[in-house]
């Protein structure tokens, strides 16, 4: 009986000193561990958030390209509404300069390169029947046109459209010239002749063109970044030109 009375306690302290030890055991995390876990959570972070980056540039791209597509769209359809009602005067109403100093004829087709913050540019002169009345002008008639291509401020290059109704003024380059287009990197006007021979550029009052006028105009447009800018081209009929008489 001593023996068994001895012994009861001795099992319940051991039992006690089993259970401390498990309390013991059970502790929490070490600062390694929570070191580890913060830097695999800023690996997750950072490639959600790449993720994003990504997708918010893409859709920026995705909206630039299509401005610029509707913004080379609408100047291309705008300069071939002009070019379609050029106007131009034929033989045998129209009379060749006979002197140095004779007028040009008001109905010239004129068309150059210009050199612009050091780019090369067209430039081009004609008169057409698509004039667009500005602040409530309700005026029509034949209207002189001109396109060309300005330097901003900002070191970005623009095509206006300078509109003005007979009697013409002498050409200027003004700031409320409406704008074609913005963001443009070249501007090419080729000129066509009733062969299909192609030139640089056109004056319908000089003897090399025979004081013709152009059959037709390749329109070469270039918008948005320098080293890969979006391309557009159309080639515009003109209804009506005066041609080049055979020499005899």
């Amino acid at each position: 009986m001593r023996t068994l009375t001895n012994y009861e306690p001795i099992g319940f302290m051991r039992i006690r000193r089993h259970s401390t030890a498990l309390g013991c055991d059970s502790r929490g995390f070490t600062l390694l561990e929570i070191l580890t876990a913060i830097f695999i959570l800023a690996i997750v972070v950072s490639m959600v958030l790449g993720a994003f980056d990504a997708i918010f540039s893409n859709a920026d791209r995705v909206n630039i390209g299509s401005d610029l597509n509707e913004m080379g769209g609408a100047a291309l359809d705008r300069m071939a509404r002009d070019l379609k009602a050029v106007h131009v005067m034929l033989y045998p109403r129209y009379q060749p300069p006979q002197l140095l100093d004779d007028e040009p004829d008001i109905y010239r087709v004129e068309g150059k390169t210009t050199n612009v913050g050091g780019h090369t540019f067209a430039w081009l002169r004609f008169t057409s029947m698509a004039h667009l009345p500005l602040n409530h002008d309700t005026n029509e008639g034949v209207a002189e046109i001109v396109y060309y291509v300005q330097e901003t401020p900002d070191y970005d290059y623009i095509i206006r459209r300078a509109d003005h109704l007979y009697p013409y003024p002498e050409f200027e380059e003004r700031e409320t010239d409406p704008e074609l287009c913005e963001q443009v990197r070249d501007f090419t006007l080729t000129y066509l002749d009733a062969e299909g021979k192609e030139y640089e550029d056109w004056d319908s009052e000089s003897d090399d063109m025979e004081y013709g006028t152009p059959r037709a105009i390749k329109i070469r447009l270039a918008l948005g970044d320098e080293t890969a800018p979006d391309i557009f081209t159309t080639e515009i009929l003109l209804p009506v030109y005066r041609y080049k008489p055979i020499k005899r």
